[in-house]
């Protein structure tokens, strides 16, 4: 099985350089609906698309992971400092939608888009790893400051963001005696070099020891300080690198652990999916499954119909459905989401602090909302946004969401659009999306200038005069929110309205 993977994952290493042309003109048209956001970071992506497509060219690789370590390694030199940020994430997943639209206009087949999904899917898995490095577990560090072969009073770990040295994480033998406002105060300490910090720990943690022995453990893009006991020989450079590995092995597993995590998540979900037969069951296996795979309590979801630009309530869990069924909004009233939405192509995660931002008062009141993250259900072969899940943590609670969770969401919200994408039309008709609903004879007349007919051979074809087909096409452009006909035929086709 391993090789088959493997050679899947080389398959689409090489779909990328094929689909270069395309992309690139996606990636252009991309670039406009971001012109507002971070303009520096999509910039740094974009040189390292270039390399990237570069570097298929020029070199031979034997695995997919030569590949994504020499892209790691480039960004790394460009960025050898820690950034913590989800919006990276979300980068490398809108291109990866990119590349499956341009397979979609290809007519690409379904192994040729999981081959592109295996190789993002490893870049992901790289990212994560870099900043789960940087997550430390208490035990872990008690575990170290216990070791017999390094007795010690303290220990520490210094990170470096952005150019400054900050205390991250300190504990301390049972025997110092240091409370917790001592250890809040230490760990809120920062300076331009680790060694300022060092000198301020000893200070703080240790103020009679005269010259104490501080051990430097540099690892990756943090720093392990230890202060060894008095009394204590002195610390080998041997000592020293088995300290490094064992911090490192320990960072390893610490990312193994979180990454086969959201992996079964994410496997799970697909499984529920997978015995969806209806667009009943897809709303519900939708529903429960973001409830019981993630680490929310609550779900609500939504229909998005593109001719109204609107949301309609389909179903819950741990909410009351029916009370969620009533509510159909305009998308227009909530500038927030709007922007958000607007601004990232339709399928970023969108965690809100305070719901009160973005949702009106009587929805606050009537829910108890505090915190709440938004997920569009996108179905990201056809770019397409087809609804919205709202997601949190029981009534009144406040929380954040970590790089996890939000890269986890992310495919939860494009599973989820792929199953509801296949009963779409369906719901619509189940769930009274009524105004963006053709009728049978609009659906008919639509078809037929879908397929290039004129208003009077579509008029003949229908037994109809062309004033009345014309009011029709009036009624469907109304409807579909389009511009023109064409625009409205392009609509229905996508919304699957027409075949």
């Amino acid at each position: 099985m391993e090789h088959k993977i493997e050679d899947l994952a080389i398959r689409g290493l090489f779909l990328l350089k094929d689909c270069e042309k395309p992309f690139l003109k996606e990636w252009t048209n991309f670039k406009k609906d971001l012109k507002a956001w971070q303009n520096e970071l999509v910039s740094e992506f974009e040189q390292m698309i270039m390399f990237g497509f570069n570097n298929i060219s020029k070199t031979t690789f034997e695995s997919l992971n030569d590949f994504i370590l020499a892209l790691v390694h480039k960004w790394q030199k460009r960025h050898p400092e820690f950034a913590d940020d989800f919006d990276a994430i979300f980068l490398i997943s809108a291109i990866e939608n990119l590349f499956h639209k341009v397979l979609e206009k290809q007519n690409a087949s379904f192994l040729e888009h999981q081959a592109i999904q295996i190789f993002f899917t490893r870049i992901l898995d790289k990212v994560l790893r870099t900043q789960q490095l940087e997550y430390q577990d208490d035990k872990w560090l008690r575990t170290i400051l216990n070791l017999r072969a390094v007795p010690s009073d303290w220990l520490a770990i210094i990170r470096n963001e952005k150019s400054q040295y900050k205390v991250s994480k300190v504990v301390c033998t049972d025997a110092l005696s240091a409370n917790e406002q001592l250890i809040a105060m230490c760990e809120g300490l920062q300076a331009d070099n680790p060694g300022d910090l060092s000198v301020a720990l000893s200070r703080l943690l240790t103020p009679g020891q005269q010259s104490p022995q501080i051990i430097t453990v540099p690892c990756i893009t943090e720093t392990l300080l230890i202060c060894v006991k008095e009394q204590a020989d002195t610390i080998t450079e041997e000592q020293k690198e088995t300290l490094r590995k064992m911090y490192l092995k320990q960072m390893k597993l610490n990312h193994l652990e979180s990454e086969l995590e959201w992996k079964d998540a994410s496997l799970l979900f697909q499984q529920r999916l997978i015995h969806s037969q209806s667009a009943t069951d897809a709303v519900k296996m939708i529903t429960q499954g973001l409830v019981d795979y993630l680490p929310f309590s609550r779900c609500a979801l939504f229909i998005y119909s593109p001719g109204e630009h609107s949301g309609v309530g389909v179903h819950a869990h741990n909410v009351n459905t029916g009370s969620v069924q009533h509510i159909k909004e305009s998308i227009a009233d909530f500038p927030l989401l709007t922007k958000y939405l607007k601004l990232f192509s339709h399928s970023k995660p969108i965690f809100i602090e305070d719901a009160a931002e973005i949702l009106p008062e009587k929805y606050i009141r009537d829910y108890s909302l505090k915190s709440l993250v938004v997920l569009p259900i996108y179905v990201p072969a056809e770019n397409k946004l087809i609804g919205l899940a709202l997601l949190d943590r029981g009534e009144n609670t406040a929380f954040t969401v970590n790089n996890q969770t939000l890269t986890a969401l992310i495919k939860f919200g494009q599973y989820g659009g792929e199953l509801l994408n296949q009963y779409y039309e369906d719901a619509v008709h189940l769930f009274g999306v009524q105004r963006a609903v053709l009728t049978i004879r609009e659906r008919e007349v639509l078809k037929l200038v879908a397929e290039g007919a004129s208003i009077n051979e579509a008029a003949d074809a229908l037994h109809l005069s062309s004033y009345t087909v014309r009011d029709y096409i009036s009624a469907i452009i109304q409807k579909l929110d389009a511009k023109n006909r064409t625009d409205a035929a392009v609509k229905a086709l996508k919304m699957r309205l027409i075949q």
